[in-house]
């Protein structure tokens, strides 16, 4: 009798026990691959919502800095359309437009006929690759033309991806009230500039959820400077 319990002892396992233990065993492998699954896609939302609060606000901090260089030259032709300097902003839809002319060009290479000031814009455009998103533009000229300043060379690129809106509002101190468009040209033309603008950034976070930012720049140069600008 002692004999026959020794020989079942020895006999292993049953197709039974190993079914069993298989299962278990996947049953703890697909839970640990579930849990780093998770925490890889946490992990990854994380840092594409840290990617686009920095681009945000690095879009703001650079609109706001770039506003405040802008300016006006007292040398214009106030009867021609297309000017040296101006500052034109036009509400199109939720993404406003803005061009103006400030100080701040950087001149990157010698061959290149560039001054140190230039037409900067920017406005809104589709995505090339998913037209669902919308994007920020910015568009910087290579000098002042007395042209069209979006038919001469520039320099164009994303300033911020995931736009949902862009909205300026323009302190005109001589009035003491706030303006949601600004012209120095066409038909009620300013001969100055706002002394504040604030700038509504609002971009679609990770799970496409709109976070607005908010920034005022307050500009240094409001009346027309006796700057003649370059052409070359």
């Amino acid at each position: 009798m002692s004999g026959s319990r020794a020989r079942r002892s020895q006999a292993g396992f049953t197709l039974l026990e190993v079914m069993l233990a298989m299962t278990i065993l996947m049953f703890i492998s697909v839970t640990i691959w579930g849990m780093f699954s998770r925490t890889y896609d946490t992990k990854r939302r994380l840092e594409v919502a840290q990617e686009r609060i920095h681009v945000a606000r690095v879009a703001l901090m650079r609109i706001t800095r770039e506003l405040e260089m802008a300016y006006l030259s007292n040398h214009e032709n106030s009867l021609i359309q297309d000017r040296r300097t101006l500052f034109v902003a036009t509400s199109k839809g939720d993404v406003d437009e803005l061009r103006f002319s400030w100080f701040g060009k950087q001149r990157l290479r010698a061959d290149l006929a560039e001054g140190d000031t230039a037409l900067v814009m920017y406005f809104a455009e589709r995505d090339p690759e998913d037209p669902s998103v919308t994007n920020l533009m910015r568009r910087e000229t290579r000098r002042l033309q007395a042209a069209d300043a979006r038919t001469v060379k520039a320099d164009t690129y994303i300033l911020c991806p995931h736009v949902s809106r862009l909205k300026f509002s323009f302190y005109d101190a001589r009035l003491r009230e706030w303006r949601d468009a600004w012209s120095t040209i066409g038909g009620e033309q300013l001969d100055y500039l706002p002394t504040h603008v604030r700038v509504a950034l609002t971009v679609l976070d990770e799970r496409n959820r709109e976070v607005t930012y908010l920034s005022a720049a307050r500009l240094q140069m409001t009346e027309k400077v006796q700057h003649i600008p370059l052409l070359r």
